[in-house]
C-alpha cells in the first residue's frame, strides 16, 4: 500500500508541476525577468550616479583648492600692502618729526637772537648810564650808542 501512495503522490506532484508550469511559469518568468531588469537598471543608474558624484567631487575639490589659493594670495597681498602702508606711515612720521625739529631749532635760534639783542640793548643802556656817571658830562645819545656798540662788537670778536 505504501507503494500505491508513493506512486499517487509522485503522479500528483508531476501533475501539479505541469499545471503550475502551464498557468504560472510564463507569468512568474516575466515577473522575475522584469524584476531582474529593474535591478540591473538601478545598478547601472547607481553606477552612473556614483561616477557623476565622483566627477562632481573632484570638480568641487578643484574649486575648493582654487578658492584656498586665491584666499592665500589675497592674504599675502593684504600683508604686503599693510607692510607698505606701515613703511609709508613710518617714513611720513620721520619726515614730520624732522620738520618739527627744524622748526623748533629755528624758533630756538630766533629766541636766542632776541635774547642777545635784548642783552645788547640792556648793556648799551647800562653802559650809557655808567659812562654818564663816570664822565659827568652828557654826550648825545647817538654818540653813546655808537661807542657802546663798537665796544660790544669788539668784545664779541674777542670771544
Amino acid at each position: 500500500m505504501d507503494l500505491k501512495i508513493l506512486l499517487a503522490t509522485i503522479i500528483n506532484f508531476i501533475i501539479f508541476v505541469l499545471i503550475i508550469k502551464h498557468f504560472f511559469y510564463e507569468k512568474v518568468k516575466v515577473i522575475i525577468a522584469k524584476r531582474q531588469d529593474d535591478v540591473s537598471a538601478e545598478i547601472v543608474g547607481a553606477t552612473e550616479k556614483n561616477a557623476t558624484a565622483g566627477k562632481l567631487k573632484l570638480e568641487y575639490e578643484g574649486l575648493l583648492a582654487d578658492i584656498r589659493a586665491k584666499e592665500n594670495e589675497i592674504i599675502r597681498e593684504a600683508n604686503t600692502e599693510g607692510q607698505a602702508q606701515r613703511h609709508d606711515i613710518v617714513e611720513k612720521a620721520h619726515g614730520e618729526a624732522k620738520v618739527i625739529l627744524a622748526k623748533a631749532m629755528a624758533e630756538i635760534e630766533l629766541e636766542k637772537r632776541k635774547a642777545m639783542n635784548e642783552v645788547k640793548s640792556n648793556i648799551v643802556d647800562l653802559s650809557l648810564f655808567a659812562a654818564e656817571k663816570i664822565i659827568h658830562k652828557s654826550m648825545d645819545q647817538k654818540q653813546h650808542e655808537a661807542m657802546i656798540l663798537d665796544f660790544i662788537d669788539k668784545v664779541g670778536e674777542a670771544k
